[in-house]
C-alpha cells in the first residue's frame, strides 16, 4: 500500500480517538489491566509503553504487570528513530514530544517474554499501523519473530481499532496478539 493511504487511515484514527470521552478512557484503563497478563506475558521481563492521551491507557496495566512480579521495560526515543529502554517504577522525564520516559538502562528486549506495542489500528491479518515514525518497526526488526523463539508481540488498542487489515508495507513488522478492553485475539 502507498504511504498516502497509511496517512489517510492515521488521520481517521486520530480523529476518532480525539472524540473519546474521559469515561471511555477510564473504562479502558481498568479493563485492559483486568486481562490475564500473567498468562499473556509468561516470563519475568516484558516491555510496555507510557500511553499518550489518545492511546489506550497503560497506567493500570503497568501497575498490574509490576504487581505480578514483571520487570517492565519502557521505550526511550533515541536519535535516528531508534528505541532504547529503561525500567518502569522510577522517575520519568518528558522528552521533546511530551512523552514521559524512564532513565536509560541495559535492556535486551530480545529476552523479554512479551513486547506490548502501541498502534493506531491493527489488522486481524497480524499487521499494525503506528504513527508513522517507524520506531517500533525498527526495534522489532532486530529481534526474532515469536514463531522463531522471540517475544510475543502484543498490540494494545481500543475495540474500534481492530479491522480485517490495515495499510502496510514490506518493512512493517507483524504482531501476534491484539488486546482490547474487551478481548484478547491470538492472530499468529
Amino acid at each position: 500500500m502507498d504511504s498516502r493511504s497509511k496517512d489517510t487511515v492515521r488521520d481517521l484514527a486520530v480523529a476518532s480517538r480525539s472524540a473519546r470521552s474521559a469515561e471511555d478512557i477510564r473504562f479502558a484503563d481498568v479493563a485492559l489491566a483486568a486481562h490475564d497478563w500473567g498468562k499473556l506475558c509468561p516470563g519475568s521481563l516484558v516491555t510496555c509503553f507510557m500511553s499518550m492521551p489518545s492511546e489506550p491507557p497503560t497506567s493500570a496495566l503497568r501497575e498490574t504487570l509490576l504487581r505480578i512480579g514483571k520487570q517492565v521495560a519502557l521505550p526511550i526515543m533515541q536519535p535516528g528513530r531508534q528505541l532504547a529502554w529503561g525500567f518502569d517504577g522510577g522517575e520519568f522525564v518528558a522528552n521533546n514530544f511530551g512523552i514521559y520516559e524512564p532513565a536509560l538502562a541495559e535492556v535486551d528486549i530480545a529476552k523479554a517474554s512479551a513486547i506490548i506495542i502501541p498502534a493506531l489500528r491493527v489488522g486481524l491479518d497480524g499487521m499494525r499501523l503506528g504513527r508513522g515514525a517507524g520506531y517500533y518497526d525498527r526495534a522489532l526488526s532486530m529481534i526474532p519473530l515469536h514463531s522463531a523463539g522471540g517475544p510475543i508481540r502484543i498490540c494494545l488498542v481500543f475495540d474500534e481499532d481492530v479491522f480485517e487489515t490495515v495499510p502496510h508495507e514490506s518493512h512493517d513488522e507483524p504482531i501476534d496478539v491484539i488486546v482490547t478492553p474487551t478481548e484478547v485475539l491470538q492472530i499468529n
